[in-house]
Formats: structure tokens, C-alpha cells, sequence
């Protein structure tokens, strides 16, 4: 009787953490990517390929890919925004900010810097879909 109910129980967490699973990091269909914005898109990498979730919402088809590839070609425009609002170094876990702030650095910043952080807040706008 005891192993009926664990049985049970098991099957019921299983049941419980698929169903909390993140069904908008999966990418279903593919998506026009002419409407957006951002070079990233248009810059052929891999890295970059986007797709479609659930909702119709783009969402990278590998966010981690996607992710690590954004520090190495925006590495100037992190560190300018990471100095400019006093931030932690960017992370997985701290990316929100980084979105926010990309499009607002100052002119004190070369126009190259300042066109990094546009692309930063750009990038982040598609990589959070995979997280809504």
C-alpha cells in the first residue's frame, strides 16, 4: 500500500514540474525576422537564428548561444553600460538592467559604444520572450 502511494506522489510531482515547464522557450514555427530590429539579426551567425513561440513571439532557438555570443560582440557596450550605471558584471541573472539602461548611455560614449547599447536593449527585447 505504502509503494501505491509513493508511486503516486511521484507521478504527481512529474505531472506538476511539466506543467510549470517554460513552453514559450520552445520555438514551434518560424518567424519573419524582416520585421525586426537589431544587426544581430541580419549578421547570418547562427548564434542569432530565431523562431517563433507558442504566442507567435520571437524567441531565440538557442538562448544560451545567443546569449554568450551578445557578451563577445557587444563586450564594450556591457562594459560601458556596467560603468556608466554602476552595475554588477552581466549575467544570466541580472540581464533586466542591462536591457534597460543599452539605449540610454550617454553622449560622454563614442557613437560605436552608444550603437552597442542600442543593439544590447534590442538583443534582450527577443531574449526575454523565451522568459515570459
Amino acid at each position: 500500500m505504502k509503494k501505491y502511494y509513493i508511486v503516486i506522489l511521484i507521478v504527481c510531482i512529474m505531472l506538476i514540474l511539466t506543467a510549470c515547464g517554460n513552453s514559450n522557450s520552445k520555438v514551434v514555427d518560424e518567424y519573419d525576422t524582416s520585421k525586426l530590429g537589431g544587426d544581430f539579426v541580419k549578421s547570418g551567425n547562427e548564434a542569432y537564428d530565431i523562431g517563433a513561440n507558442r504566442n507567435g513571439m520571437p524567441i531565440f532557438k538557442d538562448t544560451d548561444k545567443a546569449f554568450n555570443q551578445a557578451l563577445i560582440d557587444y563586450a564594450d557596450g556591457f562594459t560601458a553600460i556596467q560603468k556608466e550605471f554602476d552595475l554588477k558584471r552581466i549575467s544570466k541573472k541580472n540581464w533586466e538592467v542591462y536591457e534597460s539602461y543599452g539605449w540610454q548611455l550617454s553622449a560622454d560614449n563614442n557613437e560605436d559604444i552608444r550603437n552597442q547599447g542600442k543593439e544590447i536593449t534590442s538583443f534582450f527585447d527577443i531574449y526575454e520572450n523565451s522568459f515570459k
